[in-house]
């Protein structure tokens, strides 16, 4: 097996993609450097959770064991409308007895891919707001806001989030709509002994315009979402803590003590959600990755399992071609199906629960219950949600212990 060699990788943005790409990237010899737009790096959002396909991921890192120390195991997904009818009831034990996801706080997970991306020789400069790249024959130079020029590289890799300027200006055939429904949300105490075995990915919904999640997190925590549409969620909009305390108690009794403290602290983070569908992977020695190349509504849980499964691949194509053309044109292909896929169904599912389309609701009430059981659909709900799908009629298998098989 040939490599390209050893190439000059400029990746912009701090994020979940972004680390781990510059961090396998240096591990395997490349003279990586990260710009991030902050002084002092931080995350930014809610819980998320890891399936199978990002733990993968940690584990090449050397991660996982303490990302599960800090984190909650999850074993699947519970989400009942207000009657208490299912509408979702998902569990990994169905893909393999050892197979489950992992919730954590997005802060955590960043700790713990910064602590590792600081260990590697990938070199990293704060401060820098990267506004263009400009191509110069077969390599790219990264151009700061201030004016500083960094480069030339042999790659860029664009990370910069579902929200990425940089995607604006050199890719504009690109579509990225902002959903019409983003969320807001906070991490509480479990109170009331949320965290249970199995514990469970809760969610509560109420028609398409009220729903609420809690995430087991670790650490006796819990992150509350809950969802509103993008006008309310607007910078110097305020939130009516106490309307919003009365809708959620009204939804979700038994969760009374996790929202009464949410709204007492009254310290809602807001989250917006675009929908990311670029022509191409790269454009010559530029390529964009994570949420910046595919970024989606929240709803399958995918984004940062995706980010990473993105970092991981482009190592691995680099590390397999001795051309850098044919590197990326292999980490194309080799990602372009399961994104595709996790764009389109995500894109598919958002209005049945978030939207103002009452009818949908009430098929969704109706059918999903009962898809969830039909011998035939479950597996592949089960694997969606676990992020194994590679398209619609096909998706990758867990090994004989339960994990997700990277490969090479």
């Amino acid at each position: 097996m040939t490599s390209v060699g050893a190439l000059e990788v400029g990746v912009v943005g701090c994020g979940v993609a972004g680390q781990a790409a510059a961090t396998l990237l240096a591990d395997a010899g490349h003279r990586v450097t990260v710009f991030e737009r902050f002084t002092e790096p931080k995350p930014s959002g809610a819980g998320l959770l890891l399936q199978p396909t990002g733990l993968a991921v940690l584990r090449r890192l050397g991660l996982d064991e303490q990302a599960e120390w800090q984190g909650a195991r999850i074993d699947g997904l519970l989400s009942l409308n207000h009657l208490k009818h299912t509408v979702l009831d998902l569990a990994y034990g169905d893909l393999h007895p050892e197979a489950y996801g992992l919730g954590i706080h997005r802060g955590t997970l960043f700790g713990l891919l910064h602590g590792r991306l600081r260990q590697s020789t990938a070199r990293v400069i704060t401060g820098a707001e990267i506004v263009d790249i400009v191509r110069d024959g077969g390599r790219a130079t990264a151009v700061e806001k201030a004016g500083g020029r960094h480069g030339p590289f042999d790659l860029v890799v664009v990370a910069d989030g579902a929200h990425s300027r940089l995607r604006d200006r050199l890719m504009p055939q690109a579509r990225a709509p902002l959903y019409p429904w983003g969320c807001i949300w906070a991490t509480v105490a479990d109170s009331r002994d949320f965290i249970t075995a199995p514990a469970m990915l809760q969610q509560r919904v109420r028609g398409t315009t009220t729903m609420m999640g809690l995430l087991p997190v670790g650490q006796n925590q819990v992150t509350l979402f809950w969802s509103l549409p993008v006008e309310e969620l607007e910078a110097g909009r305020s939130i009516d803590v106490e309307a919003w305390r009365m809708a959620a108690l009204d939804l979700w009794p038994e969760a009374a003590a996790m929202i009464e403290q949410a709204a007492d602290a009254d310290n809602f983070a807001r989250a917006t959600y675009r929908h990311v569908a670029l022509p191409r992977w790269n454009d010559g020695p530029i390529l964009f990755i994570g949420d910046a190349a595919h970024g989606t509504s929240p709803q399958l849980g995918q984004g940062a399992n995706l980010g990473l499964l993105d970092a991981h691949a482009l190592s691995r194509a680099l590390a397999a071609s001795d051309d850098l053309a044919a590197a990326l044109a292999s980490f194309a292909r080799r990602r372009g199906p399961p994104v595709r896929f996790y764009r389109q169904a995500s894109h598919l599912l958002t209005p049945f629960f978030q939207s103002r389309q009452p009818l949908l609701g009430l098929v969704r009430d109706a059918l999903m219950g009962v898809t969830c059981r039909a011998p035939g659909l479950r597996p592949m709900m089960t694997s969606t949600l676990a992020g194994l799908r590679r398209g619609w009629l096909s998706a990758d298998a867990l090994d004989a212990e339960g994990r997700y098989p990277l490969g090479s």
